[in-house]
């Protein structure tokens, strides 16, 4: 009896022992997987629930891709990436902005409110192709057509932008491109794909050719 209780203490004081040192040895514990911007949001809004955004025919909502531009489809990250806002509140009990019974699944909400909650858009560029001769009418004006056009931004509430415009405002781009979007935007804060930033920094490092 005496030997059994002698071993249930030493059994006792090594759980004591181990356990804590377990607990701080992080090296074997697999850090939790960020959500990808491109690989895990990107499909989400360019299919399911999202259809009025993808589809070739004219609509009302704000164009996510493009089934009729290479390559197939053609998407339009920043318009994505400039609605964080919006699906902030529809995953956290709110509604699709539209209106209408739209609605995201649970592991899809889940999904975009980790994005969300990660603090940053996690966007590496990946996939991205920026072209040797780059020009305001080929590259420029799709992203800010489908971007910075709309009732409450450019040509809008906004002043309208076209190539002078964009040229006369060269320094102001800069500051926006070097800060990301967070700083130099009269309207506030953007949301700019690595992609935009650095196409847009080529074109104007390339004299800014129309």
């Amino acid at each position: 009896m005496k030997k059994n209780i002698i071993l249930a203490a030493l059994a006792v004081s090594m759980l004591a022992y181990l356990l804590p040192s377990c607990y701080k040895n992080r090296n074997d514990v697999p850090e939790i997987p960020r959500v990808s911007f491109r690989k895990d949001v990107v499909p989400i809004m360019t299919s399911g629930a999202c259809g009025c955004h993808n589809t070739s025919v004219t609509v009302r909502a704000v164009l996510f891709s493009d089934q009729r531009l290479a390559p197939y489809p053609y998407i339009y990250y920043d318009a994505i990436l400039a609605r964080r806002g919006q699906f902030e509140s529809w995953v956290n009990g709110g509604t699709h902005p539209g209106g209408g019974e739209i609605d995201f699944s649970p592991s899809e909400k889940n999904i975009i409110k980790k994005w969300i909650d990660q603090g940053e858009p996690y966007d590496d560029g990946s996939g991205c192709t920026i072209a040797a001769n780059l020009t305001y009418t080929t590259d420029i004006v799709p992203i800010y057509t489908s971007s910075c056009k709309g009732g409450t931004c450019h040509g809008g509430i906004a002043v309208a932008l076209d190539y002078n415009k964009m040229v006369a405002s060269k320094t102001s781009l800069l500051t926006i491109l070097n800060s990301g979007g967070n700083q130099g935007h009269p309207g506030g804060t953007l949301s700019l794909t690595t992609c935009t930033v650095n196409k847009f920094k080529e074109w104007i490092n390339q004299g800014m050719p129309q």
